[in-house]
């Protein structure tokens, strides 16, 4: 079958950057492009059509429940949402990569689906893009009050500390954070207090502004890299 003379939107996708694609409401893919449909283990991209994520022949189909809510969500807010993936795929490799998804429009305004389009988060990806998205919404939440005057270096964390700062500079509750992490909820805030110790910080937000003077919001930490993770970090 030609690709491009039956699914002329295909050629479009395939000459873009990143992975591509769209589903209908009920998460149904109708597009994709080939470096999507590559990692997600189809060789052909028309053979994702008509399939959803729990079909997808790779170990992030276990997530597919949490990928329709995110589509759900999409659509009912009418919000876009940034979304941090990390899984194994269909190659072996663990990628993380930074995926938008926004509600796909007909020519009446009316929504009928999701489009979605992410990168692969490589060093030079994390330093441009991660850093700025979290500092994005750190800004918003500052304290514009107070004045940081003391700058923390060589501040060295731990496993677990590493995770639950870079998840609290993405925004998130502790509520939010024990869940992903799979620990108890005391558990999260004893971490954060035993962080602002450590960045000699007055308050949260404190925190979260000396973390990310420091770099902190830079990178993933390491330990998540092999870890399954689908996590909204923006809603805009």
């Amino acid at each position: 079958m030609d690709t491009h003379s039956t699914h002329p939107s295909l050629d479009i996708l395939n000459q873009l950057p990143g992975c591509w694609g769209c589903k209908d409401i009920n998460s149904v893919f109708v597009y994709v492009n080939e470096e999507y449909s590559k990692i997600i283990g189809f060789k052909n991209p028309l053979d994702c059509i008509g399939f959803t994520d729990f079909d997808i022949p790779h170990l992030s189909a276990k997530y597919a429940y949490i990928f329709q809510q995110q589509d759900l969500q999409v659509m009912t807010t009418e919000k876009r949402l940034r979304i941090l993936d990390i899984h194994p795929y269909a190659d072996g490799s663990w990628r993380a990569h930074l995926f938008t998804k926004t509600a796909w429009r007909d020519n009446n305004n009316k929504i009928i689906g999701t489009i979605f389009s992410g990168i692969e988060l490589k060093d030079t990806s994390l330093l441009e893009i991660g850093h700025w998205l979290c500092r994005t919404d750190a800004i918003k939440q500052q304290e514009k009050s107070h004045h940081f005057n003391h700058h923390p270096v060589n501040i060295l964390l731990n496993t677990r500390e590493s995770e639950v700062l870079f998840l609290l500079l993405y925004g998130k509750k502790p509520q939010y954070i024990s869940k992903t992490l799979q620990l108890a909820v005391k558990t999260v805030e004893n971490y954060v207090v035993r962080l602002r110790d450590k960045f000699n910080a007055n308050s949260k937000g404190e925190l979260i502004e000396l973390a990310l003077d420091a770099g902190f919001g830079s990178h993933i930490p390491e330990s998540m890299l092999k870890t399954q993770q689908s996590i909204i970090l923006r809603e805009y």
